[in-house]
């Protein structure tokens, strides 16, 4: 309200309105706060999610491992003959000058 006063260019001043409403908290839920019933609960249900996820098996494993390691070589190798690319291409241009 104030911004709008202040933009229209009158000298009126704005007063707060005192009818603003009390902030009300949110109810709390008895069982979190009770001290350690959160961790047990939350410790509880990683328990029962690990019990569902299918693994891969060994095969499996062994070839996402060695294709995440091989994307990994063959990025490092790309960046690095970028890097050594641009650092050889501005050393040619400081070098005219």
């Amino acid at each position: 309200m104030a911004r709008q006063i202040r933009r229209s260019g009158s000298g009126a001043v704005a007063t707060p309105t005192s009818s603003r409403r009390p902030f009300l908290r949110p109810a709390s839920r008895t069982d979190i706060t009770r001290q350690g019933r959160g961790v047990r609960q939350f410790l509880s249900d990683v328990r029962t999610e690990l019990r569902r996820v299918v693994w891969p098996t060994r095969e499996q494993g062994a070839r996402l491992t060695a294709l995440v390691v091989g994307i990994s070589v063959a990025m490092g190798v790309l960046l690095g003959f970028m890097d050594y690319a641009f650092a050889e291409l501005f050393r040619a241009i400081l070098q005219q000058r």
